[in-house]
C-alpha cells in the first residue's frame, strides 16, 4: 500500500484529548437534564394520581345520586391504593364499584378484596410537614375519617370519603354533612390534595412538602 495514503488514514479520526472533551460535555448537559427530567417525570406522576382521586371521587358523588344510596372512595393509606364501592342494601354491605356481581367486601390489613387502583412508583398517602390544610374545613390538615367495615367497626390506616344519595359528604356514623373529606399523596416534594365541601363541591390543591411555601395553590 502506498506510505502516503496509509498516512492519510492513520491521520484521519479523534485525538484522545478531543474525546475527553466530547465526553466531559455530555456529562455537564447529563448532569444539567437529569434533574429536571426526573423533577418533571415525579410531578406527571403525583398529577396524575391526584387527578385519578379526584376523578374517582366525582365518579362516587354520581353514583350515589344514580343508585339513591350511599358510595365512597376507600383509600388503604399503607398500601397506596384507592377504590370506588357502593353500599349494596340488599346485602347490607360495600361492594366494589368494579364488582358487576355484587359481593361483600372482606378487608385484610386495610386492603379491600377486588380490583384497586395504586399510587404510582414514588408517591405515597401523606401530607409531609404541612400542619395545616387548604379549607375552613382542613383548619389542622388529616386525611379523611377511617374507613367502616360491613359491621361499622373502623378499619385502621383507612380514609373514606363518603357521599349520600344526594350528593353530599357524610360521618359514617352520624350521616351529618361534613367538610373533613379529603386526601393526600406527597412524592417528598411536593403534596396534592383532593378535597370536598360540605356542600359536594370538589377542589385539587398544590403544595411544598416542607413548608417552604405557607400557602396552598388551587388547581
Amino acid at each position: 500500500m502506498n506510505a502516503k495514503l496509509l498516512k492519510k488514514r492513520i491521520e484521519r479520526g479523534f485525538t484522545m484529548i478531543e474525546m475527553m472533551v466530547v465526553m466531559t460535555i455530555f456529562i455537564v448537559i447529563a448532569g444539567l437534564a437529569i434533574p429536571k427530567y426526573i423533577s418533571l417525570r415525579n410531578s406527571i406522576r403525583i398529577g396524575g394520581d391526584n387527578r385519578g382521586l379526584a376523578g374517582l371521587t366525582a365518579q362516587a358523588k354520581l353514583r350515589a345520586a344514580s343508585d339513591f344510596s350511599h358510595a365512597r372512595v376507600y383509600a388503604d393509606l399503607n398500601g397506596g391504593a384507592f377504590q370506588m364501592q357502593v353500599w349494596n342494601k340488599t346485602g347490607a354491605c360495600w361492594v366494589a364499584d368494579t364488582d358487576f356481581s355484587n359481593t361483600c367486601l372482606t378487608y385484610t390489613s386495610g386492603t379491600p378484596s377486588g380490583e384497586v387502583t395504586n399510587l404510582t412508583q414514588g408517591d405515597t398517602f401523606g401530607f409531609g410537614s404541612l400542619t395545616a390544610g387548604p379549607t375552613v374545613g382542613q383548619t389542622t390538615i388529616a386525611q379523611a375519617a377511617q374507613c367502616l367495615d360491613n359491621s361499622g367497626t373502623a378499619i385502621s390506616n383507612t380514609a373514606c370519603i363518603v357521599f349520600n344519595s344526594r350528593g353530599i359528604p357524610i360521618n359514617a356514623t352520624t350521616l351529618a354533612p361534613i367538610a373533613t373529606g379529603a386526601f393526600y399523596i406527597t412524592n417528598g416534594t411536593v403534596v396534592d390534595g383532593v378535597t370536598v365541601s360540605a356542600t359536594g363541591s370538589l377542589q385539587t390543591w398544590s403544595a411544598s412538602a416542607d413548608a417552604s411555601q405557607t400557602s396552598w395553590y388551587a388547581q
